[in-house]
């Protein structure tokens, strides 16, 4: 086992996080995952590294349903805890632990809280739309379009009610058809 590896292995996302929970004592998957703030697939891959640097090992428990896989850490995982320990690193590591939680629980308070607001200015829009008066439009903001003429409007109405009957014609006309 090289000294440069386990290093290298230690400064990754999440090492300390997963060696200080299974340190705790023997941890399954799922109890590692729930309380180390990264990905599912980063916590596997961790635990494997874990596993190829010497520093955790693989236990099997029997239960009621079968056996159940737990992690414990080896000798030298042991000797590693330690020292983080000696140092405090693993406070710091629980308490930067915390504050990402606290951080994600304030960020979905702060969304809540824009999503409702947003429902409220837009009620309140549909109540009280907000006086502009049409010579603040810039001309450019209809798209270089005219609004239809009266005239205009009255045709394009007139087509659509035509096509309407024509529909029911067609309908009525089949209807009676049927009928004896």
């Amino acid at each position: 086992m090289q000294e440069g590896s386990i290093e290298a292995y230690l400064r990754r996302k999440g090492v300390l996080a997963v060696l200080i929970e299974i340190g705790l004592g023997s941890a399954t998957f799922q109890d590692i995952d729930e309380a180390v703030l990264v990905s599912s697939s980063t916590v596997s891959n961790r635990l494997q590294e874990g596993v190829e640097k010497e520093l955790i090992e693989i236990t099997h428990r029997p239960t009621d349903h079968g056996t159940q896989k737990r992690y414990t850490l080896t000798s030298v995982g042991t000797r590693v805890l330690n020292r983080v320990r000696e140092i405090d690193l693993d406070k710091t590591v629980q308490k930067l632990q915390r504050l990402q939680r606290e951080r994600e629980t304030e960020l979905e308070r702060l969304i809540g809280r824009l999503n409702r607001d947003k429902l409220i200015i837009g009620f309140e829009h549909e109540r009280n739309p907000p006086d502009v008066p049409e010579d603040t439009i810039p001309a450019d903001a209809l798209g270089g379009l005219e609004p239809p003429s009266k005239s205009e409007e009255e045709a394009a109405q007139r087509k659509r009610l035509e096509e309407d009957l024509v529909g029911l014609d067609e309908k009525t006309d089949n209807e009676s058809d049927d009928q004896p």
